[in-house]
């Protein structure tokens, strides 16, 4: 299988935000029985532009609607547990982004401007004419762009690990080593769960994985359902953007950021070698500082609903769960429970 360490990054979306490059995809799939997908929600597809349809999870719930945008390289059911912690309050609904499955794949639309514009969309074809978006990682350039663009739709934003990436992947800025995916680790999906939860700190839903993922019949991983040039429109969109004017947003907005330390560093450090470990520590110091100088931007005038998770893991509405969604009922004004 070619690229092992790019599948990882592509799927799991971790904290250094890579897009990978995958290998070819295959004709054949043999879904195992894990990847069966119980959770209780409704599944319908939306035409948004010809020859492009967005896979919509309905969740359920009452009253307004709330849209999850997932981060890059993943697709709505990495919120198929998180999404019932709002359904008592909130109609909740996901977005499968184009480019990745079950969504359409078409050639072009990866800038962020069409992407913001396809979930406008989905608004209309399910007559929802303002929602609450909360969006984890990547999805943080559309969140920017609805608020900016798109405000009329728009009752509030949430921030989940979704920095600025304007200046992110400069050319001249050293990237730290990525961690390595063995063949053992891709021997089946509970391996590979294991392995992301080692190196990345994430344990995502099967159903969201078995989207991303394609397998041999005897469960072997064979390579990511999304192909390269999906993935580098995609990061490209993100990365080339200039940095958010924060003033032009003037819909309320929350951030819950895992702030990037020296000394947490990143899971999978612990599992390099001791002179990757040094290369590792070479790059990761000016990161850091990027990333603590971005979320300083996000804060000036919202300090009361920014919170900072330092060296958590970049799935934080997973990894922590608890303190994301205390933070998010308090935003939404969601009274305690009795």
């Amino acid at each position: 299988m070619k690229s092992t360490r790019s599948l990882g990054l592509l799927l799991s979306a971790v904290a250094l935000l890579t897009f990978g490059a995958p290998a070819a995809v295959l004709a054949t799939d043999h879904k195992p029985a894990a990847c069966e997908d119980n959770t209780p929600h409704k599944i319908r597809f939306v035409k948004v532009a010809p020859g492009v349809e967005l896979e919509v999870v309905d969740w359920g719930g009452k009253g307004k609607a709330m849209v999850l945008l997932a981060g890059g390289g993943d697709n709505a059911h990495v919120y198929d547990n998180f999404a019932f912690q709002f359904t008592d309050y909130f109609h909740v609904i996901g977005i499968t982004r184009r480019g990745y499955l079950p969504s359409s794949q078409p050639r072009n639309g990866y800038d962020v401007p069409t992407r913001a514009a396809d979930d406008i969309a989905v608004l209309d074809a399910l007559g929802i004419k303002k929602a609450v978006f909360a969006g984890h990682s990547a999805a943080g350039a559309e969140l920017s762009e609805l608020g900016a663009k798109h405000e009329a739709r728009v009752e509030k934003l949430v921030y989940l690990d979704a920095a600025d990436l304007a200046e992110r992947f400069l050319p001249s800025r050293r990237e730290p080593p990525l961690p390595d995916y063995t063949d053992a680790d891709l021997k089946s999906l509970q391996a590979y769960q294991a392995a992301t939860s080692r190196l990345q700190a994430l344990r995502s839903p099967a159903p969201a994985l078995c989207h991303g993922l394609r397998f041999a019949a005897d469960g072997r991983i064979l390579e990511s359902t999304t192909p390269e040039w999906v993935s580098a429109k995609t990061s490209a969109s993100v990365s080339s953007r200039p940095p958010t004017d924060w003033a032009k947003i003037k819909v309320p907005r929350l951030g819950i950021f895992a702030i990037f330390t020296r000394e947490a560093r990143q899971a999978w450090y612990w599992y390099l070698s001791p002179a990757k470990q040094a290369e590792f520590d070479a790059a990761w110091g000016p990161i850091v500082d990027w990333h603590r100088r971005t979320i300083r931007s996000f804060e000036q005038g919202n300090s009361a609903n920014t919170f900072l998770l330092p060296g958590a893991p970049h799935y934080v509405y997973i990894n922590n769960e608890a303190e994301t969604v205390r933070w998010m009922r308090d935003f939404l004004s969601i009274p305690p429970r009795s």
